[in-house]
């Protein structure tokens, strides 16, 4: 529900999937990169830590795109690959993890924005699975006007 003379928020849903929770964290990260940047010409000369935790599995994805929207939109980094130094999370219950990851600045030259990550948030993961692969749709929600 909105506010009469407001737009309503746009939406935008990632499908992510991966074999294995690892993978699916590190996909989202190139798939979450990818809406807001061409990925090719973001290079990895900068080193960043990221530490998060959550209640469950979709709890502690859900806080590691909150992480890497932070880094984009508040220190201006792009994230090109990221490493799990600690990656402890089950089906359910709660899990945490540490990862470096790799990026450079935001070069206004060089990077063009499809759409500004200040604008955006991790509003929720609706659905996240175990078949054959782990599957995530990722729901991300504009916060502001504009792309």
């Amino acid at each position: 529900m909105h506010e009469a003379g407001t737009p309503p928020a746009t939406k935008l849903t990632l499908q992510v999937n991966g074999n294995s929770l690892p993978q699916l964290f590190e996909n989202s990260a190139r798939a979450l990169l990818n809406v807001f940047i061409d990925p090719q010409g973001v290079g990895e000369v900068l080193r960043e830590k990221i530490v998060v935790e959550g209640g469950d599995t979709a709890s502690l994805l859900q806080e590691w795109i909150k992480a890497l929207l932070s880094l984009m939109s508040t220190q201006r980094i792009l994230i090109k690959t990221s490493r799990f130094q600690v990656f402890e999370a089950e089906r359910t219950g709660a899990g945490k993890l540490r990862a470096e990851v790799t990026g450079e600045l935001v070069d206004p030259l060089r990077h063009t924005f499809k759409k500004e990550p200040a604008h955006w948030q991790c509003a929720r993961i609706e659905h996240l699975n175990n078949s054959k692969t782990v599957e995530a749709q990722i729901v991300l929600e504009s916060v502001k006007n504009g792309p």
